[in-house]
């Protein structure tokens, strides 16, 4: 697992921070829309630091639905799959920004801003 703030770590308000991402689509048709992704937390109330694998101390904390539809269809490259068949790879990254009041997730793609990300808290 890969943590993007730690505990005890000092949360700069309206610095981003970026989580990257790896989707592989069969390329059968359009890309896809949308992609989902989960943001994890680690309740270590005990001290024993970050978990490596995902156990009982860790929790979904939001998960984060980004609308690929404002990416042109050209902008996603397809691979060829060690099955034969043709992949749409997408390649991205949610931005988190803490601010006072709220916090902000931004889809990038090919580093270019496609705007806010839709955030479920669980």
């Amino acid at each position: 697992m890969d943590w993007f703030i730690r505990k005890g770590e000092i949360v700069e308000e309206d610095k981003p921070k970026r989580l990257y991402y790896s989707r592989s689509s069969r390329a059968i048709g359009p890309p896809p829309t949308k992609v989902t992704i989960t943001i994890d937390m680690c309740a270590d109330t005990d001290n024993k630091g970050p978990s490596v694998y995902k156990d009982t101390r860790v929790c979904t904390l939001v998960e984060a639905s980004a609308d690929l539809s404002r990416i042109p269809h050209c902008k996603f490259p397809s691979v060829i799959g060690a099955d034969g068949h043709a992949y749409y790879k997408i390649d991205f990254a949610v931005e988190i920004t803490y601010c006072s009041a709220y916090t902000k997730y931004e889809l990038i793609y090919d580093n270019v801003n496609y705007g806010p990300v839709t955030a479920e808290y669980v």
